[in-house]
């Protein structure tokens, strides 16, 4: 075998471990990590004839990387904890099971506006920890209940969780900002309005496409649309959410609508008999009322839409928050093998950073709430929840976006994407976001699937004289429906819904959209690319 041929599979084995270390053997991210570091930096060293001098700048690079998206992540669950404390995110959900009792007005008000909503404002399987014991309550069978709020988030995935994901894109490719949002959010605005249908789909196959065609085809252009116009404006960190929040308006307007004028309004048939062979779930009887008002229990997330919104447009107060600045300075290195990385610096804002305005907001709303109630938030709890999630999460990402930026600075990259063009050609755009979707598969997360694979598209596109903005999209598009079949994901779906061990019934459910949608972007790449 030809030396090259030889480092380009030795230059594999890193992600090769990561895959059989999570899908073949079953560790945690936590363990197979630090492994996969370890392996990267002994082949950089013994076979890439990289220095240890080059290697503690790719890893000094990795921890500058991993602070800016972990600020974000930190400081969302945060939000998110606080909130749920106090039964704001209960409140929200009764509120929205109150509405209707329409099976499909159901589904997508909680399944796809709601669970989008969530992935907007804290991610890490929120939307469907909190939205799958919902649809089991309104009476939902629970493989339903497991698979559609899986299936109904994941377009809002890359955008979501204040766009952590998106932002660690940005970081390891450093493409332009602007273009890389806008190419994305057009590929998940198309990915939204299949969701919806898939949504219904899941629970009477394509019966609704005709009784409900209107509404499904509203709420998804609505809610793609607005996640397009963030993105066109720069505000990424809002995206999903902002999404999220049109969603929740135009489907719980639908849904008083259709109340107050009946089955026939907007198009919307009247409830048919099941299918043969299928159980209409029972009608479930009156939710609960909410604890608190919904507008009172949405008071944070009408304090982030203002202090996001401050910081954005108020010239004097976005040039102060932006004054200080942590600057991280990386020279320029070579491999024996001739291998040349560039200087460069990274800079964080920490008081102008999106995390410090989740932290603004945590803050103010607090103070909102707490004044004239003698609720108060359980910090003990909330802490404990943030810990929960945040401790793994540091650790995953910090050892996953070191094994980026060794197999980078080593040249081992690159030599993974020469290798990939040439096995696939002209028809890499193909197979780009199915590349996304296997990086979520094996490591539970968008964020670290685009931090893995986010360099290789680059540098493959680049080989191919394609546009590397149009391939890392589409990394990320694919990564995010990935997020249907994430293992940790789909494990949290199936225990919130009463089915331990089921996991592969769901898988069965939410596969056949993951591969159908991926592919169809796919194809839209390969036109979009080719004209």
């Amino acid at each position: 075998m030809p030396l090259d041929l030889w480092r380009v599979v030795l230059a594999a084995l890193p992600l090769a471990a990561l895959l059989i270390g999570l899908l073949g053997v079953g560790w945690r991210s936590t363990y197979v990590g630090p492994i996969a570091l370890g392996l990267s930096v002994a082949l950089a060293s013994a076979v890439f004839a990289t220095s240890a001098d080059v290697i503690g700048i790719a890893l000094w690079r990795a921890i500058a990387l991993s602070l800016h998206v972990l600020y974000i992540i930190w400081a969302a669950l945060l939000l998110y904890q606080v909130a749920d404390s106090i039964g704001a995110i209960r409140s929200i959900g009764d509120a929205v099971a109150h509405l209707t009792e329409d099976h499909i007005l159901q589904l997508l008000i909680i399944g796809f506006a709601f669970s989008s909503f969530l992935q907007g404002v804290a991610g890490f399987g929120v939307p469907v920890a909190v939205t799958a014991p919902l649809l089991m309550g309104l009476g939902f069978n629970p493989l339903e209940a497991a698979a559609v709020p899986l299936i109904g988030h994941a377009w809002a995935v890359t955008m979501g969780d204040m766009a952590s994901s998106f932002q660690a894109l940005r970081a390891v490719t450093d493409l332009p900002a602007r273009e890389l949002g806008v190419w994305i959010a057009v590929l998940l605005g198309l990915a939204s309005i299949a969701t919806a249908f898939a949504v219904a789909h899941v629970h009477a196959g394509p019966r609704p496409f005709r009784r409900a065609f209107g509404l499904i085809m509203a709420l998804g252009v609505s809610m793609g649309g607005t996640q397009l116009l963030l993105a066109l404006t720069q505000h990424w960190i809002i995206a999903s959410f902002g999404a999220g929040m049109v969603g929740l308006a135009v489907s719980m307007g639908l849904a008083r609508l259709v109340r107050r004028r009946g089955p026939g309004y907007f198009g919307l048939l009247p409830e048919w008999p099941p299918p043969e062979g299928r159980r209409e779930p029972p009608r479930p009887s009156p939710a609960a009322a909410p604890e608190m008002p919904f507008h009172v229990a949405f008071l944070p997330y009408y304090t982030l839409i203002a202090v996001v919104g401050l910081a954005t447009f108020l010239d004097p107060l976005r040039v102060l928050l932006s004054r200080s600045e942590v600057i991280f300075a990386f020279r320029s290195t070579v491999t024996g093998l001739g291998w040349r990385t560039d200087a460069g610096t990274f800079s964080i804002s920490p008081f102008g950073h999106p995390g410090a305005l989740l932290i603004y907001t945590v803050v103010i709303f607090l103070a909102l709430f707490t004044l004239g109630r003698r609720h108060r938030p359980n910090w003990r709890s909330i802490w404990t929840g943030v810990s929960a999630q945040g401790v793994p999460a540091t650790l995953t990402i910090v050892t996953l976006v070191g094994v980026a930026m060794v197999m980078s600075y080593s040249g081992m990259t690159f030599l993974l994407a020469r290798g990939v063009t040439g096995l696939v050609g002209p028809l890499f755009p193909l197979v780009s976001p199915l590349i996304g979707l296997l990086g979520t598969v094996v490591t539970g997360s968008n964020t670290n699937s685009n931090v893995l694979f986010g360099a290789l598209q680059r540098d493959a596109a680049r080989l191919l004289t394609m546009d590397p903005v149009l391939m890392a999209a589409l990394q990320s598009a694919g990564g995010a429906l990935g997020s249907m079949l994430a293992p940790a994901k789909v494990v949290l779906a199936t225990a919130t819904t009463g089915q331990a061990g089921q996991e592969g019934r769901v898988m069965r459910i939410t596969a056949r959209y993951a591969l159908l949608f991926t592919v169809a972007l796919g194809i839209v790449g390969w036109i979009l690319q080719s004209w």
